[in-house]
């Protein structure tokens, strides 16, 4: 009996190691193993925070395909021509197993507060626009 139990854990304590790393050597940084796609956005409402200057934040709700995927990356361009590009990516692990379970993300980013009154602006969220006047 101890020459099984001393085999098993032997077994245990050589295969973890490299047993839990995968394929893509655990947690890395690199993306390899990972699909990086744009979030599909469902809402998005433009608030003016009560400050001085004027904040403006932009909320954004979108959809998660699965259990596996969440949210990767929020990226927002300087404001050019009265407009404002919001990127937003869901990564997922390429060969992951998941329940098919529709998710959601709820997420507030800070537009900044250099804009002037009486302007329209527009802010592109992926395949979504959405427009406010600085009043």
């Amino acid at each position: 009996m101890k020459r099984i139990l001393v085999f098993t854990l032997t077994a245990i304590t050589v295969l973890a190691p490299s047993g839990c790393q995968g394929g893509s050597g655990g947690t890395s940084t690199n993306t390899s193993g990972y699909e990086i796609k744009p979030a599909p956005i469902h809402e998005l409402k433009i608030a003016f925070a009560q400050s001085y200057p004027v904040q403006i934040f932009l909320y954004i709700k979108g959809g998660l395909a699965d259990s596996a995927t969440t949210l990767n990356e929020i990226t927002k361009s300087d404001l050019k021509d009265h407009t404002i590009t919001v990127t937003v990516t869901t990564k997922r692990p390429k060969d992951a197993i998941a329940s098919q379970i529709y998710g959601y993300f709820e997420q507030n980013v800070n537009l900044g507060s250099n804009f002037k009154s009486g302007e329209i602006y527009t802010v592109k969220v992926n395949d979504k626009n959405i427009e406010f006047k600085m009043e």
